[in-house]
């Protein structure tokens, strides 16, 4: 769990950043203890009343608390980590406050204590927190089991793409991604040995290098935003210095300002990619208010379903109580404090009941937010390889001639000519990708063959292929080298990630009394047709993949019932309320399942419900 904590002051301003409700998705005020107040605004205030009567500016310490992405942490581990934290910082007993928010299909909180020691009027010192906090941190994960941060083990391993707030805010004002912002500024750094150099590849990604007014070097984009780039780059002030040299000769910020806005904009196809980018995200926010809105009002009914069971409960729990004479009968035995008891212990049973019942329904919505993530990225990654594709692809491909009877154009042509292959032969990679995740020099060789015939030619557009950067060597047990290509590459890990978060976040849970049932009533059938039921292995199975995971899989041999187990697991989705969506690469697997969710091959059917 990473922590980050900071004095303060303006607690007005904190208190309206921890309850805006349109940065986040969900803001649950889950604790104020030591104010008179019960809302947030009134509870800083007071806070900052009392630090007038100290010489206290920063009467505040406000900690962010956030854990892995794929870890589901309970309400419980948060608030004991928050006790911990504030006993080894000599804060126990403060007034504060605990806020949750769920954003981007992840729950962090914030915690805000008083510094302010009311009984002595003095501010209680806080020294070295950053670091003290990066040792608790360290604790955590080595505690909970969680795979560290290569960053928080060894600081020098850091990721270069981590952002801050303030980049956050800035990539937020350009609608753009932090990482992806970050990671262009680095590559243009990284290719660049000179001032030419860097400005030819800031202005390739439409950005101009500027004068800052008191950041030095700093890149300005069309709509005026400036970028710090010893920030964005993560480099020194010194080091830009040095490789880009004097700066007064360049152009100051508001002349660069003044530039865009008299340079005529883009036409054509810049234009048209601008606006189709922006109806896809107008899209996906869209469909995200849909979801927010779906889940907030689920979130109200709960509330209120559970508030009308407590004074359900309440009212039971008076009518036990015995009255008048029973009363003063029962406390003579010691009958009335049995009974008190009793009542306090079914009351917490229930408060417990209602805490995991908050508790599932929060996961499940955590887990349908990264669910639309997952799927807009997904559509995102797919219409870049699909530019990308048409990008490369040429319009001289090989086609029928109108005078011959039957043409049998090859499989997959080469979508590249003769000349395009000398000049940038590692063009070929990209299309033998397409269809062999590894390959051999061979395959590289048939490739290039299919338009240079001349072995000498050949033979030299293959030496620069193997050389280039893009082709990624990968060990081979018999001795003879595969390939394959970094993006390819790239693209496994992300789906091994992907796969990752989806294998340990959860949210999908069905409860025994649905399986139990769905089970009953398959027996029922298969019974009536076939005279059987299911299989020992096909229960396990079902109950296996019905726990409340994103993404499991059933291995079996062709015929042994993956189809009919997979249909019952449908059946108790769809009794616990889910919506769930079905493929399958056999079309009789399909009309098995009547709709159910499967990917069938001939070793694997998995399933994954939304």
């Amino acid at each position: 769990m990473i922590l980050k904590g900071n004095q303060r002051g303006h607690g007005r301003q904190l208190a309206l950043h921890l309850i805006n409700a349109s940065d986040n998705e969900h803001v649950t005020l889950h604790e104020l203890r030591g104010f008179l107040a019960d809302d947030l605004l009134g509870a800083f205030q007071e806070a900052e009343a009392i630090s007038a009567g100290t010489k206290c500016q920063q009467y505040l310490f406000s900690l962010s608390l956030n854990p892995p992405q794929t870890e589901h942490v309970p309400v419980e581990v948060f608030e004991q980590i928050i006790a911990g934290i504030e006993r080894r910082l000599g804060l126990s007993g403060q007034p504060r406050a605990i806020v949750f928010h769920e954003k981007k299909g992840r729950r962090h909180a914030h915690c805000v204590w008083s510094r302010i020691y009311a009984a002595q009027m003095k501010a209680i010192n806080l020294s070295h927190t950053k670091y003290r906090l990066r040792d608790i941190s360290r604790e955590l994960y080595i505690e909970h089991g969680w795979d560290m941060p290569d960053g928080l083990r060894n600081s020098e391993d850091r990721d270069l793409l981590n952002y801050g707030q303030a980049e956050a805010s800035q990539a937020k004002r350009a609608k753009r991604d932090p990482k992806e912002l970050k990671a262009l500024f680095i590559q243009c750094w990284e290719i660049s040995d000179s001032k030419t150099a860097f400005t030819a590849a800031l202005l390739e990604h439409g950005f101009i290098l500027a004068r800052g007014n008191r950041r030095g070097f700093v890149a300005v984009d069309e709509q005026g935003e400036v970028y710090s780039l010893s920030r964005w780059c993560g480099i020194k002030t010194k080091e830009l210095g040095a490789r880009l040299g004097d700066q007064n000769d360049l152009p100051t910020v508001q002349d660069t300002i003044d530039f865009w806005q008299g340079k005529p904009r883009d036409q054509g196809s810049h234009r048209d990619d601008a606006r189709a980018a922006k109806t896809k995200h107008h899209e996906f926010e869209t469909q995200l208010a849909a979801l927010v809105a779906k889940q907030r009002a689920e979130r109200v009914d709960l509330e209120a379903d559970i508030e009308t069971r407590h004074l359900e409960q309440a009212k039971a729990n008076q009518k036990r109580l015995p009255r008048r004479l029973k009363a003063v009968w029962a406390r003579v035995t010691g009958q009335y404090q049995g009974i008190v008891d009793d009542i306090a212990r079914s009351v917490e049973i229930l408060s417990h009941q209602f805490q995991t019942e908050r508790e599932q329904l929060i996961r499940r919505h955590l887990a349908e937010r990264r669910s639309l993530e997952r799927e807009w990225q997904t559509r995102q990654d797919r219409d870049t390889l699909w530019q990308e594709f048409e990008a490369s692809s040429h319009n001289d491909r090989l086609t029928p001639d109108p005078r011959q009877v039957l043409v049998l154009p090859p499989d997959n042509p080469v979508p590249f000519t003769r000349q395009e292959l000398l000049e940038q032969p590692d063009l070929i990679l990209d299309h033998i990708a397409e269809r062999q995740a590894r390959f051999t020099q061979t395959d590289i060789l048939r490739a290039l063959s299919d338009q240079i015939d001349d072995p000498a030619q050949l033979r030299f557009a293959a030496d620069l292929t193997l050389r280039s950067d893009k082709l990624v060597t990968l060990v081979s047990g018999d001795g003879d080298p595969r390939y394959t290509t970094r993006a390819f590459q790239a693209l496994e890990r992300r789906l091994a990630d992907i796969t990752s978060c989806m294998v340990k976040a959860g949210g999908f849970s069905v409860s025994n009394v649905h399986i139990d049932r769905t089970i009953h009533h398959q027996n029922r059938a298969l019974r009536k047709s076939i005279g059987a039921g299911l299989s020992d292995e096909q229960v396990n199975a079902i109950h296996r993949i019905l726990k409340p995971d994103q993404l499991s899989a059933v291995v079996g041999l062709a015929g042994a019932g993956k189809s009919t187990l997979l249909s019952v697991a449908r059946e108790a989705w769809e009794a616990q309320g889910y919506k769930v969506h079905g493929a399958a690469l056999a079309g009789k697997a399909a009309d098995g399942l009547q709709s159910a969710s499967g990917i069938k091959s001939r070793t694997l059917a998995s399933l994954e419900a939304s």
